[in-house]
């Protein structure tokens, strides 16, 4: 049968020959040609997936960085499901700094092998503050490279069947030389910029003359939009750099209104000393400590004399005034180490570290005589200030006293010294040492 066949063969004539030998060629030469192009296509489009998904990743990182920063769920949550419902990312998930999740959106299949898994980090002025995982579907483009074999068959039938039959009846002259000018025009003929330098030198009336005006044209055209593609891009780039700029200003300005609440939320607006609520934190921190290393504390409790009637008499910006001054020389006369607090009204407190009943003697006697000496001047008035000061020591090793142990018997103190003349320093431990 085989032997029969090559027989068949050897009778042809030189144009079947020919033909036959042509047609096997270009069926090899095309469909390798089409397998490599196929292959290169997927790799080319997998690789740009892999490309345009790093692009996608560190933009969303961006976007991301400061609600992560903000622990801002809601918008995470939202800008994640936009990204999870388009068709080239099937998941998107956040990761807090220590890898906890902070949202999650999209379905993730780890046995599918057409999910291609992004990871970046989510950066903030250099500081990497959370991570981001992207899964980018390749299901489409692996669809269509599949789609494009099929089609590509085709095309290689008929084109095989066309150059076949061209290449029979045509002159080498006719197809050669315009193929060679064609090929030496188009090699190399792109710069660094993406613009097209050659043209075809071809102006004969038949198909290679009008693809060599097709092609020179389309060249023109191409180079008018990289011009134009490239001017947008520069006015894109200013923009960006502009907006980042503004998001710096932003940030600058969030965290200087952020430490202004943070001092507010911690001073009393008039003084400028701690409020109650955070020198409590102080002292229960400070008598905790104290307690293990079995240090002495005391307790000052300061009350201005007769507060009320100078509201009375000079009214009350002249009483804010007073409170400041005082405020002030005490905040002066006071250790580096002693935390001084406007419990409200007319009423201070001093927490005083590693200060036996002697020690805080010595500090609240120092105060009185400051304010006593203190000359303050108001809407052309004299005013002449003392205060009344009690004292209690917590015992660290002998007793423990709590903060509200301590405030009682500092507040014991005060109201003995106001009972007994005012302007004057009394120890909690004094009173009954008296009466004994």
């Amino acid at each position: 049968m085989i032997l029969e066949r090559m027989g068949g063969l050897l009778k042809l004539g030189v144009r079947q020959k020919v033909l036959l030998v042509l047609l096997t060629v270009l069926l090899t030469a095309l469909t390798v040609s089409g397998w490599m192009a196929i292959k290169q296509e997927k790799q080319d489009t997998l690789k740009e997936i892999n490309q345009r998904g790093e692009d996608i990743g560190r933009f969303v990182a961006k976007s991301l960085s400061y609600s992560v920063v903000g622990y801002d769920y809601h918008t995470i949550q939202l800008l994640l499901h936009e990204i999870a419902i388009s068709e080239d990312i099937d998941y998107a998930k956040v990761l807090s700094l220590k890898g906890n999740t902070m949202a999650e959106s999209g379905d993730l299949d780890k046995s599918d092998d057409t999910i291609v898994m992004i990871r970046r980090n989510i950066t903030l002025d250099e500081e990497t503050v959370g991570k981001l995982v992207l899964g980018l579907s390749t299901r489409h483009i692996i669809n269509r490279i599949e789609s494009q074999k099929y089609t590509l068959l085709k095309r290689e039938a008929i084109i095989i069947l066309l150059i076949a039959f061209g290449e029979f009846l045509a002159l080498s002259f006719i197809i050669v030389r315009p193929v060679s000018v064609m090929s030496a025009s188009l090699k190399d003929n792109v710069d660094e910029n993406g613009r097209i330098t050659g043209m075809i030198p071809i102006k004969s009336r038949d198909e290679f003359g009008h693809l060599a005006d097709s092609f020179n044209t389309l060249g023109k055209q191409l180079n008018n939009a990289n011009d134009r593609l490239q001017a947008k891009i520069d006015i894109a780039d200013q923009q960006l750099i502009e907006t980042n700029k503004q998001l710096v200003a932003q940030s600058h300005e969030l965290k200087k209104i952020s430490e202004e609440f943070r001092v507010m939320s911690i001073t009393d607006g008039l003084t400028g000393l701690f409020n109650r609520r955070h020198f409590e934190e102080l002292m229960l921190s400070e008598l905790k400590f104290s307690h293990r290393h079995k240090d002495c504390n005391s307790l000052i409790m300061i009350d201005i004399d007769f507060f009320k009637k100078i509201n009375d008499n000079f009214g009350h910006p002249c009483g804010d005034h007073v409170l400041q001054k005082v405020a002030g020389a005490l905040k002066y006369r006071l250790r580096e180490s002693d935390i001084l607090c406007r419990l409200g009204g007319e009423e201070f407190v001093v927490f005083c570290k590693r200060a036996d009943q002697s020690g805080v003697t010595s500090i609240a006697e120092d105060l009185r005589q400051q304010i006593e000496e203190m000359k303050i001047r108001y809407g052309g008035h004299k005013l002449k200030v003392t205060i009344s000061i009690g004292m209690a020591t917590d015992y660290c090793g002998e007793k423990e006293d709590d903060l509200e142990n301590l405030y009682k018997k500092a507040d014991t103190a005060v109201y003995y010294s106001k009972q007994n003349g005012r302007n004057c320093a009394t120890h909690y431990d004094d009173i009954f040492a008296d009466l004994e």
